[in-house]
């Protein structure tokens, strides 16, 4: 799965639309729950600033790694996140586990085998996955030295 840089400017104002209107109202008719006091309105509005990588300070996790890069909410009003996993070969990132959000995985180094909806897409240096609102999913580094990578995800959770 190959994307240039053309197709992820095309992608992003997709997902910006699909938070827009993907829990407007449920099938039954009833108005979508109200947003959680803690939610995307808190957050600080994203302005122009560079996060230095060398100045984020790593979260543990057995044998793997994180960097909480951002959390914040567009001009528009869309939250917005990103980490860094650094993940040791053979482990996982996490459980399986679906939310409303989109997410874009950017693998920096190593190969990591993403599986969507039961489906593996083996990633390396370059590669970008793309993981659907309420799609099941996970990674493996199925490579022999640890693998790095960026996800960027746009969207909410609390309604």
């Amino acid at each position: 799965m190959k994307y240039s840089r053309r197709d992820l400017s095309l992608l992003l104002p997709a997902l910006a639309a699909t938070a827009v209107t993907g829990r407007a109202q449920s099938g039954s008719g009833k108005q979508a729950a109200a947003p959680a006091a803690d939610g995307v309105e808190k957050l600080p509005v994203m302005k122009t600033k560079a996060w230095l990588y060398k100045d984020i300070p790593d979260t543990i996790n057995g044998k793997n790694k994180s960097k909480r890069m951002f959390t914040a909410k567009t001009h528009t009003g869309f939250k917005i996140e990103s980490h860094m996993s650094d993940i040791a070969p053979g482990e996982v990132n996490h459980p399986p586990h679906q939310h409303l959000r989109e997410e874009m995985m950017f693998i920096r180094i190593g190969t990591m085998e993403l599986t969507i909806a039961g489906k593996p897409y083996r990633l390396g240096p370059g590669d970008v996955g793309v993981i659907g609102s309420n799609e099941m999913h996970n990674a493996k580094n199925v490579g022999d030295i640890r693998a790095e990578y960026f996800i960027v995800n746009i969207g909410r959770d609390d309604i």
